[in-house]
């Protein structure tokens, strides 16, 4: 019986659906937060009844049983349980006296994170049900897998390799923070994991993004952990921190562990947090100095993976993975010799971790296909919608463009403007890839506080990316390397920032997409034409949207924001809209 396999992300924060069908194929992959426009999706169930139908008619085979993959086992629960009675029983340990506040905290928050997931997890996929039900007669098989071994199946099936070693690297998953697996033959296999044992503090992710991005002065539930990476390098290194930081977490074999005097260390770093209405530039030494932690923990751990010699390839998953001004170290500062992350390698890319794992153990002998893996999975423009817009929107401006638009945009950019550049279908995964992109001309200085000042609203300190055409990449960058999800931030050639000062950030570096045709026909063609005119291959990349804004998902949310942003021009598939 031929079978469509529906993932399901349902941790609570960055929910999402993906779709594999009867041959392996990825057809469809999408964050909830793009379809329901509201940063991060908080407690939104992927499978929207109205949504999930339509998906289901559109992207599966009519006469395919529905296999719905759940990115959480059903031991979650009863995991959460016994870490929270561990992390009480720590809390009445007179081992820990001297950070008891400390642990209290903690064990409030997980509580509040166990329960969100919790819900979340039970409250997922009924819609779907309903929906099978209505449309096949019947209900969808259900399945559901540890959150660890679905991070890793993404990141696994979608790399380039045959074999792989797997780090999964994020705040927490089922009683653990960190895992290794190996990839070969198809299979994912578990190696090693590090348990938390009820100390939630044991976590790269909960150090970066609770502890860090805090003190910053950040916030993490909305996704702020960007903020420190950017602000970052407009800091120095304070060796008191470093060493509260080291004090308070500190890698142990596979895994990480925070000494009793942990708290301790913790309550001195309080005193170096951004204070209420200053500026974020006060911590920027701070977040340079955590980043730097951040990346020593990381590279001992991925080092202690390669020592079991499992693969000079080495894939990342996990939020952890996100991390992109450490991802372009990872090569120089560890063993490895190859780097895969992929474009989704947060909790929403699990969604197609558990479709894929699903599919896998239904058909075995099917082998894994190392290729390129598209991240172009998501939602495409609506037509209707777009016929409407010249019927009835009597707007000025407006010109179809005959299939020319990637290079009326060159002419566009090279003449200064900004353009909103809206093709195909969606990016699957938090950054814009060149098909829901804002995109400008890299040469003038002052472009990035245009940009951040006119367009995003959001801080100075935020950089923008470079898309560079592939065969441009070593004129351009220090030892440089295939970056095709924007993944990895790499080091410009100090001869030819001065060419593009607008995307190369204050350290130098730019966290570089790497162009080919066989990956995005229109967009190459659109950096090769603005490369023929002002003989630059790189065009300045960000996402179609505002700050605490998720990128645009409609022609209509399209619209909205250029009518309200400082862009010059919109481009959606081959209609263009000027300002007048």
């Amino acid at each position: 019986m031929k079978r469509n396999y529906i993932g399901l992300a349902c941790t609570g924060h960055d929910n999402a659906l993906s779709i594999v069908n009867s041959a392996g194929e990825v057809t469809f992959a999408e964050s909830t937060e793009r379809y329901i426009q509201t940063k991060r999706a908080l407690s939104t169930p992927a499978d929207d009844l109205l949504r999930v139908e339509s998906l289901i008619n559109d992207y599966c085979e009519p006469d395919a049983d529905i296999v719905l993959a759940k990115t959480w086992s059903s031991k979650t629960s009863a995991i959460f349980e016994r870490e929270e009675q561990l992390a009480v029983d720590r809390l009445n340990s007179s081992e820990y006296e001297q950070s008891q506040g400390f642990i209290a905290q903690n064990l409030q928050v997980s509580r509040y994170i166990h329960s969100l997931v919790t819900n979340n997890i039970r409250n997922s996929g009924d819609h779907l049900d309903f929906q099978c039900q209505a449309k096949f007669g019947k209900k969808a098989i259900n399945k559901a897998y540890n959150h660890h071994y679905t991070h890793a199946a993404a990141a696994c099936y979608t790399s380039p390799y045959d074999e792989a070693a797997c780090a999964v690297i994020d705040g927490f998953g089922e009683g653990v923070s960190i895992s290794f697996y190996a990839y070969a033959n198809g299979a994912v296999k578990h190696v090693a994991s590090s348990p938390l044992d009820g100390d939630i503090s044991r976590s790269l992710g909960v150090f970066y993004g609770g502890v860090l991005c805090g003190l910053c002065g950040f916030d993490a539930w909305r996704g702020e952990e960007w903020k420190v990476m950017g602000l970052a390098p407009y800091g120095k290194y304070d060796a008191r921190i470093h060493e509260l930081m080291r004090q308070y977490i500190r890698v142990k074999g596979f895994g990480l562990e925070c000494p009793s005097e942990g708290g301790v260390a913790l309550a001195e770093l309080a005193a170096y947090a951004r204070k209420p209405g200053s500026c974020a530039e006060t911590v920027a030494d701070l977040a340079y100095t955590g980043q730097l932690v951040f990346s020593e923990l990381v590279t001992e751990l991925l080092n202690n993976l390669y020592d079991l010699d499992i693969s000079e390839n080495l894939v990342l998953g996990g939020g952890c993975a996100l991390n992109s001004a450490y991802n372009g170290k990872i090569l120089d500062q560890t063993k490895f010799k190859h780097l895969h992350v992929y474009s989704a390698p947060g909790d929403d890319g699990n969604a197609v971790g558990a479709a894929l794992l699903a599919f896998y153990e239904d058909n075995p002998a099917a082998g894994s296909r190392s290729r390129f893996q598209s991240p172009y999975l998501g939602s495409k423009m609506s037509v209707e919608t777009l016929g409407n817009l010249k019927r009835f929107g009597k707007m000025p401006g407006v010109t179809e463009l005959s299939g020319n638009a990637p290079q009326k945009a060159a002419e566009l950019l090279a003449e200064g403007k900004i353009i909103g550049w809206v093709q195909g279908r969606a990016e699957y995964g938090p950054r814009a890839l060149g098909n829901r992109s804002i995109l400008a001309d890299p040469r003038p200085a002052d472009m990035k506080d245009r940009i951040n000042a006119l367009v995003k609203f959001r801080e100075e300190f935020r950089p923008f990316a470079p898309s560079i055409l592939h065969q441009f990449g070593d004129e351009y960058f220090i030892n440089y390397q295939e970056s095709p999800y924007m993944e990895r931030t790499l080091l410009f050639k100090e001869e030819v920032r001065h060419k593009v000062p607008a995307v190369v950030h204050v350290d130098g570096t730019g966290r570089l997409q790497t162009v080919k045709r066989e990956w995005n026909e229109r967009y190459h063609d659109l950096i090769q034409a603005f490369h023929a005119i002002t003989d630059v291959p790189i065009v300045l990349n960000t996402s179609f949207n505002i700050m605490g804004k998720p990128i645009i998902h409609s022609v209509e949310d399209a619209i909205a924001m250029f009518y309200t942003t400082g862009l010059d021009a919109l481009i959606i598939d081959d209609y263009l809209i000027e300002k007048q």
